[in-house]
C-alpha cells in the first residue's frame, strides 16, 4: 500500500477539516475523561465543556495568527511586547467571552471564570501552541525540500535515459535494421511510462518491472549477438510500490559501460527478487580487464546517474536500503536491497 502523505492534512483546504476534527475530539475527551459533579448533565455539561475548549482555542489561535509571525520575521522586541500585551488582554477578556457563551444556554449552574486560573491557561496554551506550530511547519518544510530535491533528480534522470535511447535508435536507423519498428514501439512505451506514470511519489512495482523488461528487450535488440543478456524476475509483486526510476539507473549503466575482451562474448546478468518486504536486485556486466578508460570517460562513468540514485535512495529509503558496488578486473556488479515496507 502507498504511504499516506500526512502533510496534506495541514495544507489548505484540508487543514480546515483537520482542525475541526481536532477540536471535536478535544470536546469529546473533555466529556469522557474529566470528572464532573453528577448534577452537571445535559446543557450544563455541554456549556461547560464548550467554554473549556474555547479557553484552550482562543489563546492558541491568537498566538499563532497574530504574534508568531513577528517572531518569525525576527522582530523580537516588538513580538515580545505584543505577546505581553496579548497575555494581559486575554486574561482580562476571556472570562467575559466565556460567560457570554454561557448566556447562550438556559442553565442554572454557571462558572465565575474570573476566579479560575485564566492567567496560567493563557500562558501555557500560547507556549504549547507556538512549539506545536513551529515544529509542524519545520516538518512540512523539510518534506517539501526533499520533494523538490527528488523532482530535480528525476528531471536529470529522464533526459539522461532518453539521450542514450535516441542514440541507439539513430544507430539502428543508419544501419537499416529491420528491428527498428519494434524498437520504436518499445521506446514509445518507455517514454509513456517515464512521462506520465512517474509523476507520483510511488508507483506500482509491477509497472516499474514492466518498464525494466521493455528496456532490457530494447537493449537486446540493439546489441544483437554481442552480449549474453539474462533478465531473471521472481516474486509476487502485487500490492507493492516503489519510488519510480530507481532501479533503471543501475541497469542502464550495465549496458552502457559493459565491455569484453576480444574473441569473447560479453554478458549482462540482471536478477530481481522480492522476498517478503525486501526487494533484491543484482546487476552484473562484463568488463574488459585490459580496457583503461580516459579521464573524460571516468568522469562520465562516475556517474550523474549513480550519484543521483544514491541521493534518491538516501532521501526516500533512509536506513532501509543497502547498496554495494564492486568493480573487479572482469566484471562490474551492483547489489541493492530495499525494504519496501
Amino acid at each position: 500500500m502507498k504511504p499516506f502523505d500526512w502533510t496534506r492534512l495541514f495544507i489548505w483546504p484540508y487543514k480546515v477539516y483537520t482542525q475541526l476534527v481536532f477540536w471535536i475530539i478535544v470536546f469529546a475527551l473533555y466529556i469522557i475523561l474529566k470528572e464532573y459533579p453528577e448534577r452537571l448533565t445535559g446543557a450544563s455539561l455541554i456549556c461547560l465543556v464548550l467554554q473549556e475548549v474555547l479557553e484552550l482555542a482562543i489563546p492558541s489561535y491568537s498566538q499563532n495568527l497574530l504574534i508568531l509571525p513577528f517572531f518569525r520575521r525576527g522582530k523580537w522586541l516588538l513580538a515580545i511586547v505584543l505577546y505581553l500585551l496579548q497575555v494581559v488582554l486575554l486574561v482580562w477578556l476571556i472570562p467575559y467571552a466565556l460567560n457570554g457563551v454561557g448566556l447562550l444556554f438556559n442553565i442554572r449552574d454557571r462558572v465565575d471564570w474570573r476566579n479560575e486560573h485564566i492567567g496560567f491557561s493563557v500562558i501555557a496554551f500560547t507556549v504549547v501552541a507556538t512549539f506545536f506550530k513551529v515544529g509542524l511547519d519545520r516538518l512540512i518544510l523539510d518534506k517539501e525540500q526533499k520533494e523538490n530535491e527528488l523532482r530535480h533528480l528525476k528531471a536529470q534522470l529522464n533526459p539522461h535515459f532518453l539521450f542514450n535511447t535516441l542514440n541507439n535508435l539513430y544507430g539502428l536507423s543508419v544501419s537499416g535494421s529491420r528491428e527498428l519498428p519494434d524498437l520504436m514501439l518499445k521506446l514509445s512505451d518507455l517514454l509513456r511510462y517515464s512521462l506520465y506514470d512517474t509523476n507520483q511519489h510511488y508507483v506500482s512495482l509491477q509497472k516499474e518491472l514492466n518498464y525494466i523488461t521493455n528496456y532490457v528487450e530494447l537493449e537486446r535488440i540493439r546489441l544483437n549477438d554481442r552480449a549474453d543478456i539474462v533478465l531473471d524476475i521472481r516474486g509476487d509483486f502485487s500490492d507493492r510500490y516503489i519510488a519510480p526510476l530507481l532501479l533503471i539507473v543501475f541497469i542502464e549503466n550495465s549496458f552502457k559501460h559493459f565491455s569484453f575482451p576480444r574473441k569473447q562474448q560479453g554478458f549482462v546478468n540482471i536478477s530481481l527478487n522480492l522476498q517478503g518486504d525486501f526487494l533484491q536486485m543484482n546487476a552484473r556486466n562484463s568488463v574488459d580487464p585490459d580496457y583503461v578508460p580516459s579521464s573524460k570517460n571516468k568522469d562520465k562513468g562516475g556517474g550523474l546517474g549513480l550519484n543521483n540514485v544514491r541521493q534518491r535512495l538516501a532521501l526516500i529509503y533512509p536506513e532501509k536500503h543497502t547498496l554495494v558496488i564492486k568493480h573487479e578486473p572482469g566484471y562490474f556488479e551492483v547489489d541493492l536491497q530495499i525494504d519496501l515496507s
